[in-house]
């Protein structure tokens, strides 16, 4: 098997393992707030703001990856528990800017303005920072790092259409009127993620 296939089955591999077992709102509660606020303004888009997570996901890890020599420059050892998520906030800041003066640039106005909402709301979430630290933990390389970014969006996006298909069907009148809306929200996730929790039981994929 030449090394080329090898890599592609290994990077396939982690964002399968990011999909599933290590799904970021199922598994590890990553996001989930950021995902119901979205799912609850209707100014929001769905695809837009998934669609901005990965991007942001992606940029943020390439960032941290290269500025990891000069937090550990900065401090070492304890410090670097403080240092880690400080950089991975700053690196959000930037992969913002870029992606945002990318989109005014080739976006027609009304069109910006139709995605900012969205974008913006994907721009810094604990998806983000919580995928990044566990990438960095764990000593993933950087295309290793990529790959489960990669499928911890896409394990997000399916996540968001499993809550809002089931917004859907628990909005009824048979729903006791004090477990209507957030409550019985809650509770659909929990059973969602004690499912995902019964195939993997208490051991962490990565």
């Amino acid at each position: 098997m030449s090394e080329l296939v090898r890599l592609m089955i290994k990077y396939f591999g982690l964002a399968l393992v990011a999909i599933g077992s290590q799904n970021a709102i199922f598994t590890r509660g990553l996001g989930l707030s950021s995902g119901i606020r979205m799912l609850n303004d209707p100014r929001k888009n769905t695809f837009y703001f998934c669609g901005a997570l990965t991007v942001f996901q992606i940029l943020t890890i390439i960032i941290v990856h290269f500025s990891i020599p000069l937090m550990d420059m900065i401090g070492n050892g304890e410090y670097r528990r403080f240092i880690m998520p400080t950089g991975i906030v700053i690196a959000c800041m930037i992969s913002y800017l870029i992606v945002i003066l990318s989109l005014s640039k080739f976006l027609t106005e009304n069109k910006f303005k139709e995605i900012l909402k969205s974008v913006t709301s994907a721009s810094i979430t604990s998806t983000i920072i919580g995928t990044v630290i566990l990438t960095n933990s764990q000593g993933l390389t950087l295309g290793e790092s990529i790959a489960f970014g990669f499928g911890s969006s896409i394990g997000y996006f399916l996540a968001m259409l499993l809550i809002s298909e089931g917004n859907r069907k628990i909005c009824h009148e048979k729903v006791p009127e004090p477990f209507r809306g957030l409550p019985i929200t809650l509770i659909y996730i929990s059973i969602l993620a004690l499912a995902i929790y019964g195939l993997t039981g208490h051991a962490i994929a990565l």
